[in-house]
């Protein structure tokens, strides 16, 4: 049945990891909204439906708003965001032996749940990595 299927996750993907994480769990892809969102520095007030619409000019049917943000900036945005997690997830495939990342697809072996380890089992995983990324 897997075969003649494709699982899609949604909700919650707000970073390159959390990709990768619903990959391991077997999505095929993630559907990702908020954080387009934000790399186009969304503030998530909640008013994209409202009234003159969004306060940055993303969502907003206004061209007072509207003019806020140029397609260029916006374009250049997504490409940056993209960017980075393609750097991030080469980085994790490399550690990991892997060619592509349809390779870890459905590979949950690779997932372990900190909060359910004892203090000495913790210790034996590495924690993420605190530098930030440079493209």
């Amino acid at each position: 049945m897997r075969d003649e299927i494709c699982l899609i996750a949604s909700g919650g993907i707000r970073n390159a990891m959390d990709v990768a994480k619903a990959i391991a769990l077997g999505a095929d892809g993630v559907v990702i909204g908020t954080a387009e969102l934000i790399a186009l520095e969304c503030v998530r007030c909640g008013n994209c439906e409202s009234g003159r619409g969004c306060a940055r000019g993303i969502a907003s049917t206004d061209p007072e708003l509207g003019d806020m943000i140029t397609e260029d900036y916006a374009q250049q945005r997504i490409v940056n965001m993209y960017m980075a997690w393609r750097k991030q997830w080469c980085q994790l495939l490399r550690q990991l032996g892997m060619k592509s990342i349809r390779e870890l697809t459905g590979r949950s072996d690779l997932l372990v749940h900190l909060d359910y380890l004892d203090e000495d089992q913790r210790a034996e995983y590495q924690s993420a990595p605190n530098n930030p990324v440079i493209i």
